[in-house]
């Protein structure tokens, strides 16, 4: 038993030895949330005298680590109103993540995600800070530090018993029910990831397979094409809510990216991002939901 709840929020990381979590903690006055160590290399940390702080050992690769994590420690996670998982690789503080939990909470997101920083190693350019933006309403939410609701994360947690190491954070907007579906990228909080997506790819379990192989197998298995990601609404700076166009009028301003971002490809995944704005609807798969629930009982009768 991990111990009791501090806190009605909660982060997770899969940590390796080069982790950035003591970061998080800091200021502690600052600090609204708990956090759960998985730690993937081998090595006794020993006590950690402050509250709200637990360390586990979850040896495997990334995804893997997850579904351990939240089977074999599903009471203790069940104590939490919201819970985020994120990378090791993220640079933020206590303060900020406190005020993520508190914007979810506030605006009744089910699952949501900071920002990047215009500095940050970035897969879409549409996870980048819009400066126009509090936050912007969008049917994808990435798997680099994703913010769950209880009731999200209830829904979700199956999808990592399929073994896939990429992918799944395509699904899970879908399998959500359409009552459930307020999703958000926080403009107002941004963090920074400091590595190149990809560089820790064979600790997470891509050997003799591929981040394209796992995502085409989890979009085959429920029937969808690749979900482009949409805002469909946004809260602007100044507490003006716009619709679609509104929103693809201000994403222009992520033109400026290539001149910050680090990595290659940054002014094709803006146009790319302005272009799927603009002409791209939010894509959901009914089906999803049915064919997660019936893997389930199929799991359920062969354990």
């Amino acid at each position: 038993m991990l111990g009791p709840a501090t806190s009605r929020n909660l982060v997770i990381t899969r940590a390796g030895a080069n982790s950035l979590h003591e970061r998080w903690l800091n200021p502690s006055g600052g600090r609204d949330f708990d956090l759960l160590v998985a730690s993937f290399v081998s090595g006794d940390p020993g006590p950690d005298t402050r509250p709200g702080i637990f360390h586990i050992h979850v040896p495997g690769s990334k995804i893997q680590g997850w579904k351990v994590t939240l089977a074999q420690h599903s009471d203790f996670i069940e104590q939490y109103d919201f819970v985020a998982l994120i990378d090791d690789d993220i640079d933020t503080n206590a303060t900020d993540l406190s005020r993520l939990f508190a914007m979810g909470q506030e605006y009744g997101f089910n699952i949501f995600q900071p920002s990047l920083t215009w500095d940050s190693f970035c897969t879409y350019a549409g996870t980048i800070q819009n400066p126009f933006f509090r936050f912007r309403c969008v049917n994808y939410i990435e798997m680099m530090a994703p913010f769950f609701s209880r009731t999200a994360l209830k829904h979700v947690a199956p999808l990592f018993e399929y073994g896939w190491e990429s992918g799944i954070d395509l699904i899970w907007g879908s399998v959500l029910p359409p009552e459930f579906r307020r999703f958000a990228i926080i403009d107002a909080i941004p963090i920074r990831h400091t590595r190149p997506v990809g560089v820790l790819k064979e600790a997470n379990g891509f050997v003799g397979r591929t981040y394209e192989s796992d995502i085409m197998a989890s979009l085959a298995h429920f029937g969808m094409t690749w979900p482009s990601l949409v805002a469909s609404s946004g809260l602007t700076r100044n507490g003006r809510w716009v619709g679609k166009m509104g929103v693809s009028l201000r994403s222009g301003a992520l033109l400026a990216l290539p001149f910050y971002s680090p990595g290659q490809g940054a002014l094709r995944r803006s146009f790319d991002h302005i272009r799927h704005q603009f002409f791209r609807n939010p894509k959901y798969s009914e089906d999803a939901r049915h064919i997660l629930a019936r893997d389930v009982v199929t799991r359920s009768g062969n354990k």
